[in-house]
């Protein structure tokens, strides 16, 4: 297992040092820095400069193959990303971050003592591994489902499983029913999962960008219409909706001293009004006029139990 982090975190570190570079790197100056980081991370690496090529060069050919970002050597001796796929499904710029605050853990790494890392984990990660080899090999799994809408009640479930998800510190699996139906099962909520001795042929046609493209999170309920929704906060909010978006479609209408407007286009789930309440202190929704109503419903039903 330590092999594996330590193989992890070096191309973590080829990708974010070529990343920030303006121009290709040399080789020295890269292998240089993972000896560095080699020393601050307590992760293993070669002495002599031969035996870092070698694996450098391994390094940028597992890279390719595994995160579809491509590094080709720049002139004689240096480095540069030539090309990555920005439309897959794995945001890899927030994987390697991810990767990075997990790797702080280590109590071995002198990194922890500088880094507080989130205390909540991700709810389902046992099967991430599993569902991942099943994705990869399309096979059909099954597993027992709780669902908690019905009580509790558990049902065993033959799925194809085509990608996972994470949303609000879950992992989610997107997969494909007997009765040909697109299903979302939450991972934390999966028992006795197993792989079946039978394969299915992919459908490239369910694009995951394209399916969640209009819902907030990983509520996805196509009764429900796509609305174009206006809202408006203090500028203190706005500061951190700039940085952080509510949704990808967000279009900043107005930003100034008095406000900070911006308009979305989406299909309002509860999911998304809980988004909305989180910021309720400077929020004003301006339309539509209906969700401007269960907003003040909402705050005024928990004034009412909370006076």
């Amino acid at each position: 297992m330590r092999a594996i982090v330590d193989t992890l975190t070096r191309q973590m570190l080829v990708v974010n040092k070529l990343q920030r570079a303006s121009m290709a790197v040399e080789s020295d100056v890269i292998l240089d820095f993972l000896e560095t980081e080699s020393r601050i991370r307590n992760f293993q690496y070669p002495d002599s400069r031969k035996s870092r090529m070698r694996l450098l060069q391994r390094d940028i050919a597992d890279i390719a193959e595994t995160f579809h970002i491509y590094i080709e050597r720049v002139g004689k001796q240096s480095y540069g990303i030539v090309d990555a796929d920005t439309d897959h499904i794995i945001d890899y710029d927030r994987f390697f971050t991810d990767f990075d605050m997990l790797t702080s853990l280590d109590p071995d790494t002198p990194v922890s003592r500088y880094v507080i890392p989130e205390r909540n984990r991700f709810s389902g990660s046992q099967y991430l591994s599993m569902m991942l080899t099943a994705i990869k090999r399309d096979i059909i799994v099954e597993f027992d489902y709780v669902n908690v809408r019905k009580g509790g009640s558990v049902r065993r479930h033959k799925v194809e499983p085509y990608f996972l998800k994470e949303d609000q510190h879950r992992w989610y699996l997107i997969g494909i029913n007997d009765a040909r139906k697109v299903m979302i099962f939450a991972l934390d909520r999966i028992a006795d999962l197993a792989f079946t001795d039978e394969n299915f042929k992919r459908n490239d046609e369910l694009d995951p960008a394209e399916y969640f493209r209009d819902s907030f999170g990983i509520w996805v309920d196509s009764t429900i219409p796509v609305e174009e929704i206006e809202l408006a906060y203090s500028p203190l909010d706005g500061s951190f909706l700039k940085t952080v978006p509510l949704h990808p479609s967000q279009k900043i209408l107005a930003d100034n001293d008095a406000e900070f407007r911006i308009k979305l286009s989406l299909r309002v789930t509860n999911d998304f009004v809980m988004a909305l309440l989180s910021r309720s202190r400077s929020l004003a929704v301006i339309r539509p006029l209906w969700l401007r109503e269960r907003i003040r419903e909402i705050c005024a039903s928990a004034a009412e139990r909370n006076s």
